[in-house]
Formats: structure tokens, C-alpha cells, sequence
């Protein structure tokens, strides 16, 4: 079932609220889901991110990511499921220098119309520094392995999830992505923990008027400037505004010339072709103002 989530840039009450790796959940008048928590790390939390699963384990899914993961407090809201759908969340959030931890899964249990609760899954042994990495989830568990260590990675996508552009380990993610903020204006989107998406960043386009065909606003007139007519081979081809020839000058011998606007019977935008000993030299457009 589509949700729809909002984020919640407002100071919460904290009363009885314990700070991450904990966090509260509760229902808004059987329609919506609140998850609120306390970010204890401050500006040392460079990543957050609130997930959701139908059984507490497996399949979790990004909901939300924090644009300022280092808000003391914070929350969101989620459309609440179903009578009778068991869901679950969890944080997951990243600490300067790589370090990342997924809390417990925490669920709001749904009715089933005899009124019975549903039991949550079992969650297991530290779930909060859950990896997903069976090799390594034993030395976690014995030896307290610090996540950096691990080899997760996180795939780095160009456009789409089609296009993989590399991968690259959790400790070197906030210097690629501080990296990628202050030398481009491309923008990451995050589809879960582990995949990221870059969209570049697409300029629009601005218009420049030719230095060969142009409009004198004093005359309101089409001239011509071409250099070494007499030399070169140049031809222009002009259209309408959709595209459609209405003629076009075939080696004219003179460096500059003024067009009649009889040419163009009215004002507006027109484009043209110039070529230059057979080659397109430039496709631009001009405006012709109203009245002639």
C-alpha cells in the first residue's frame, strides 16, 4: 500500500523519550504514525534514516531521509496500514569517520477483528548494529568489531539504478559525498542504506543571440554580418516559429546585409541555418518585434 510520509522539523516534548539507539513510535488518530527520536550526536550524525518492514527482519525500505540528520530532534509520519497489517521501523544513521548503526526494529501492532494483538518478531541479539553481513556478524557479537572494519559498501548509481557508477565502503562515503556538494551541483538521492542515486545537474539552457544573424533593436530589421562573403562560401536557411522554410539566401557577396521584414510578414521568434562552405556553422533564432 502507497504512503505518504512527511517530515517534522519541530521540537518535540522529550519526556520519558530515551535518545538513539532508541526511539519512540504511536498512532494520530488511527490514520497516521509518528516516529519521533532524540539524536544525542548532534552534528556528529551525518546520515539518518527512518525504514520500515512488514515483519520486524527482513525487507526493510527507506521511508525517509533526513536532510539534517543532526537536528537534536525530529520525527516523521507515516500513513497508517491496514487493520490486521503488522509494521515495523528502525534508524538507521551514520557518525563522522564511517561508523553506522541500525536500531531495533520497533512495531505498532495492528488488531485483527477478534481484538488480539499481534506479538512482535523476535528481534535479535544486538539488531541495532544489524550488518547483514553473516561472515562478519560473529566477530560483531564476540569482539565488538567497530563497523569500520566491515566491508559493507554502498553502490553509487549515475541517473538510475541501471547505471552502476562504483562502489564504495561506509568510511569513505561522507568525505565522497561532502566532496561531491562543494565541487558540483549534482544531487544524491538515497533509496536505502546501501544504494544511492546521483542526479547531475541539468543547467537550462540560455539563449545568446548570433554574431551573424541578429535583429537592431533601433531598426527592428534582420542583418546579416558576414566575414570574407566574397571568400567564403556561406548560405542561411530561415524558418518559422514551427519549423517550417520560408527561404533562404544562397552565397550572398557582401559582408553586411539588412533584410526587409517583408521577408517574415509579421513579428515574432524565427530560427535559421548558417552555413559555411557546407557546413552548419550555427542554428539559432531571432525575434522580430510587432509592429514593423
Amino acid at each position: 500500500m502507497a504512503s505518504i510520509t512527511v517530515a517534522l522539523f519541530v521540537s518535540f516534548t522529550a519526556h520519558s523519550q530515551d535518545t538513539l539507539p532508541k526511539f519512540n513510535i504511536r498512532d494520530i488518530n488511527n490514520e497516521k504514525i509518528l516516529i519521533t527520536w532524540i539524536n544525542p550526536f548532534l552534528d556528529n550524525c551525518v546520515q539518518l534514516s527512518v525504514q520500515r518492514s512488514y515483519d520486524s527482519i527482513h525487507f526493510f525500505s527507506t521511508i525517509y531521509s533526513a536532510q539534517s540528520p543532526e537536528l537534536p530532534q525530529n520525527g516523521v509520519t507515516d500513513s497508517r496500514m491496514p487493520k490486521g497489517v503488522k509494521v515495523f521501523y528502525r534508524i538507521f544513521y551514520v557518525l563522522q569517520g564511517g561508523e553506522y548503526f541500525f536500531t531495533k526494529s520497533v512495531g505498532l501492532y495492528s488488531f485483527n477483528k477478534f481484538n488480539q494483538a499481534f506479538e512482535p518478531a523476535p528481534v535479535k541479539k544486538n539488531d541495532f548494529r544489524e550488518t547483514g553481513d553473516k561472515e562478519n556478524e560473529e566477530k560483531i557479537l564476540e569482539k565488538n568489531v567497530p563497523l569500520t572494519e566491515l566491508k559493507a559498501k554502498i553502490n553509487i548509481y549515475r541517473r538510475t539504478t541501471d547505471t552502476l557508477l562504483e562502489q564504495i565502503e561506509y568510511a569513505s562515503f561522507p568525505r565522497f559525498r561532502d566532496s561531491l556538494i562543494r565541487r558540483t551541483k549534482d544531487t544524491l538521492f538515497t533509496i536505502d542504506s546501501y544504494n544511492i542515486i546521483i542526479k547531475p545537474f541539468v543547467p537550462k539552457p540560455v539563449w545568446r543571440p548570433s554574431t551573424y544573424v541578429f535583429v537592431k533593436d533601433e531598426l527592428n530589421r534582420v542583418s546579416l554580418k558576414l566575414p570574407q562573403a566574397r571568400i567564403h562560401n556561406y548560405r542561411i536557411v530561415f524558418f518559422d516559429q514551427y519549423g517550417t522554410q520560408l527561404f533562404e539566401i544562397k552565397h550572398p557577396k557582401d559582408d553586411f546585409l539588412i533584410l526587409d521584414n517583408t521577408n517574415f510578414m509579421k513579428g515574432g521568434w524565427y530560427s535559421f541555418d548558417l552555413y559555411l562552405d557546407d557546413k552548419l556553422k550555427e542554428h539559432n533564432k531571432f525575434q522580430l518585434l510587432i509592429p514593423f
